[in-house]
């Protein structure tokens, strides 16, 4: 948690005014991606099956590092596993994205109830059909109620 020195302000924005800003300048936020994973399976809450290389939230490798590569011939759906800690109740979304010539177009959206935890996981999937699904995806995680929000954006393609 961020921590910082107030100093008594007078005048019109008084001690109330500077704190109302401060919190809302230092605040917290209610919820942060701290890992994701694309795999073949979910067991006991835990992904199995977990694709090559890993995935990763692009904001943490600013797009550097390489993406996974889910292969049709071994599977006929795709999991993404988030882990979150978060702070409140709240709902996150993972929207599914397909480059389609050279256009992200959203395929699906899944909206997951989530509660205060160090380490709440959730996860949704998309079927895979290889005459329609293969090229790139882009997953993005966001709180359901701000969508602009966005916290992760994991990258995979389908071959």
């Amino acid at each position: 948690m961020k921590k910082f020195a107030a100093r008594i302000i007078g005048g019109a924005f008084g001690i109330f005014g500077f704190m109302v800003f401060a919190a809302s300048v230092y605040a917290e936020p209610a919820f942060q991606v701290e890992k994701v994973i694309i795999a073949k399976n979910v067991v006991n809450r835990n992904p199995e099956g977990q694709f090559s290389p890993a995935a990763y939230c692009e904001k943490d490798k600013n797009g550097q590092a390489a993406i996974p590569m889910v292969k049709t011939s071994q599977t006929s759906k795709v999991i993404f596993w988030t882990k979150v800690a978060a702070t409140r109740n709240g709902k996150l979304r993972h929207s599914w994205h397909h480059q389609i010539e050279g256009t992200w177009t959203k395929v699906s959206e899944v909206n997951l109830a989530i509660r205060p935890s160090s380490g709440y996981r959730m996860w949704s999937l998309k079927s895979l059909k290889p005459e329609i699904h293969t090229g790139e995806w882009m997953i993005v995680v966001s709180p359901s109620s701000k969508p602009e929000e966005i916290l992760c954006i994991t990258r995979f393609t389908v071959q």
